[in-house]
């Protein structure tokens, strides 16, 4: 095999492990207590991804605290220590940018037993004080959107409003202070003028993402204007696939009101995506294309 294939393989390869999350994506914390109220160090806390089945382990420290970075979805949460029972936290969601507190407790087992807790995330996040706002993958799959630009839904966020000229969210205090578009921790642009547009990513490889319009930290980069933090889609245990087509054509327009007229217009796009695993809860692939 060409030695250049190979290194592009490994590369590949490299790109699709399971990786620490950034600022850009999502954490665990939280603090786990015996029956007493008492913290419990050295507890094995770990996230698995249901949808991958990538594993992301954390102990607690002296204060019986832990903190896991995390890459988006819905996760189970397991603790385990010795002599103590095993609590099992099932359907925890992450979005992107949400740092989720999951406080758990544990009792002393005599006998071997699993404890699950069910529960919904909290309503309000009282872990940050940043006005943030999530476009989720349901809102992103579903919501129709002219021109297919998913930035458009930027939208829905408070403090945002139209991008319909610019193709670039502006914030609602300012007219000229430009936006900065991160695609999985990455920084793509950074935009102080509006003239020079923004990147065209395919909504279907969009899997959601969070629009910050506030002062944030230093972590989220350099914009004197607001954020978009944006996650790829990525491949899961399933190979699953979609195929679709999008078209507008003159022939449903009314006539133009100045030339007494239907003006000729013709748009088509059609887009198909496909992922699955290499190595069920290890590697897995997505492949998106549009033209």
């Amino acid at each position: 095999m060409n030695s250049s294939i190979v290194r592009l393989l490994v590369v590949v390869a490299l790109l699709s492990l399971p990786h620490a999350a950034n600022a850009q994506e999502a954490s665990l914390i939280g603090t786990v207590v015996d029956a007493s109220g008492g913290v419990l160090p050295g507890v094995t806390v770990t996230a698995t991804h249901e949808a991958s089945g990538n594993k992301f382990v954390a102990v607690t420290d002296e204060r019986g605290a832990y903190r896991i970075p995390a890459r988006i979805g819905t996760y189970t949460l397991t603790l385990e220590l010795s002599g103590f029972t095993t609590v099992t936290r099932t359907g925890l969601e992450l979005l992107v940018g949400q740092v989720q507190a999951v406080n758990l407790q544990m009792s002393p087992a005599t006998v071997q037993e699993t404890v699950t807790v069910t529960g919904d995330a909290p309503l309000v996040d009282v872990t940050q004080s940043n006005l943030a706002s999530n476009v989720d993958p349901r809102q992103l799959s579903e919501l129709p959107v002219n021109g297919r630009n998913f930035v458009d839904l930027t939208m829905l966020a408070p403090g945002s409003r139209a991008n319909a000229i610019t193709e670039a969210p502006v914030s609602r205090n300012s007219n000229n202070q430009g936006f900065q578009l991160n695609v999985d921790g990455q920084q793509v642009t950074q935009l102080v003028a509006f003239d020079f547009g923004q990147p065209r990513f395919s909504r279907d490889a969009i899997e959601e993402f969070q629009l910050i319009s506030n002062q944030f930290d230093a972590t989220q980069g350099r914009s004197v204007g607001m954020q978009v933090n944006a996650v790829t889609k990525s491949g899961t245990n399933l190979n699953a696939g979609t195929v679709s087509g999008y078209f507008r054509n003159d022939s449903f327009n009314a006539k133009d009101f100045i030339q007494n007229r239907v003006l000729p217009y013709s748009d088509k796009q059609f887009v198909a995506t496909f992922g699955g695993p290499i190595r069920r809860d290890k590697i897995h692939f997505f492949v998106d294309y549009e033209v």
